[in-house]
């Protein structure tokens, strides 16, 4: 046995990336992963929303009749924003109008707010919310559906711990679409199920590197495999037994990643021919529908798993498969365009 156990790769990564100085607090690595994810799926939510607001673009009236000079050369960053609409629009007039924003933004900068500092606004108000919302709902879904709550009660700073894992999905999704209602109600700018649809690649993007991280903190452990790319984890968080798994989190990620990628590439083919719900329905009914799958190779993950004919992850799996189902229908039978609600708002932002 202890022969075929080199077979496998054996995985046994220190999960404290570093120590801040002086104080000595370790840094762990899913904190680092969690931190770029987020920044990055940031930075990814301003360029698909600067996207979304070329064809919505509304000229105030003191420069309807400026001229753009024939000599004049779009810079570099907003040269791609033209381009972009160019290739996904035959609608000359916007496609003029864009033209004259651009063009008022490199010659009137104090005067005339840029497409893209509007979109950079609308996502650091929204910032808080997300941010708030995954961390919050996630660390309470683990707690409530996967932990002993009694434990928590007892030893409550355990809750905060969230640098040593311990996040749910499930309870992050839910935690983030109650978010986006109340961030709605309070911005009218997009409604609900539009900023949702905004917001499903990003948040795919992070759920696939916060698996890495579930990876590198050797948790979330799949079951026993002697598949040639089973994984040896050497020192597992939840004290499992040292033998080749499934590595599911890297499985779960490539699925994130899948589906984030899929969705980018039916945005850019038809970005302004989109539908409300049609996004975050694939989303949901994709990644959970495999998820539900990727569930039978998984060591049990919570205390009332074994009560049940399926485990935990999979009840939770199933209402949000029905719901993405439900919205992608609905989406593709009512047609409203994604920004149906924000288009009359968008003029109040220039």
């Amino acid at each position: 046995m202890d022969f075929l156990l080199l077979l496998w790769m054996q995985f046994d990564c220190n999960p404290v990336a570093f120590r801040v100085p002086f104080i000595h607090h370790p840094i762990a690595w899913y904190g680092c992963i969690f931190s770029f994810a987020f920044y990055i799926g940031y930075k990814l939510f301003i360029w698909i929303y600067t996207r979304n607001l070329l064809p919505k673009v509304r000229i105030p009236e003191e420069y309807k009749k400026i001229k753009v000079p024939p000599s004049f050369i779009l810079n570099k960053k907003n040269q791609k924003l033209y381009t972009f609409f160019r290739k996904n629009s035959d609608d000359k007039k916007n496609l003029e109008k864009l033209n004259l924003q651009l063009y008022l933004e490199e010659t009137f900068p104090k005067k005339v707010t840029s497409i893209e500092k509007i979109a950079t606004s609308f996502a650091d108000s929204a910032l808080l919310y997300i941010i708030a919302a995954t961390v919050v709902g996630a660390r309470l879904g683990h707690i409530l559906f996967y932990e002993d709550i009694y434990f928590f009660l007892k030893s409550p700073t355990f809750i905060f711990k969230t640098w040593e894992g311990g996040l749910a999905s499930h309870g992050g999704i839910l935690a983030i679409l109650f978010a986006v209602f109340l961030f709605t109600k309070k911005n009218k700018t997009l409604s609900f199920l539009a900023f949702m649809d905004l917001l499903t690649i990003p948040t795919m993007f992070v759920c696939a590197w916060i698996r890495i991280g579930n990876f590198i903190n050797q948790e979330i452990l799949g079951s026993v495999s002697t598949l040639p790319w089973a994984v040896i984890f050497l020192h597992p968080a939840g004290g499992e037994s040292v033998l080749p798994r499934h590595p599911i989190q890297i499985y779960e990620s490539i699925l994130y990643f899948f589906v984030c990628f899929l969705l980018l590439i039916l945005w850019k083919k038809e970005p302004y021919r989109k539908v409300t719900g049609l996004y975050t329905g694939l989303a949901l009914s994709i990644s959970f529908s495999v998820r539900f799958l990727l569930e039978f190779f998984k060591e049990s993950q919570s205390i009332y798993d074994s009560r049940m004919l399926l485990d935990i992850g999979q009840i939770l799996s199933i209402p949000m498969i029905l719901c993405g189902i439900l919205l992608v229908r609905y989406s593709l039978r009512i047609k409203h365009p994604l920004d149906k609600k924000g288009e009359e708002d968008y003029k109040q932002l220039l």
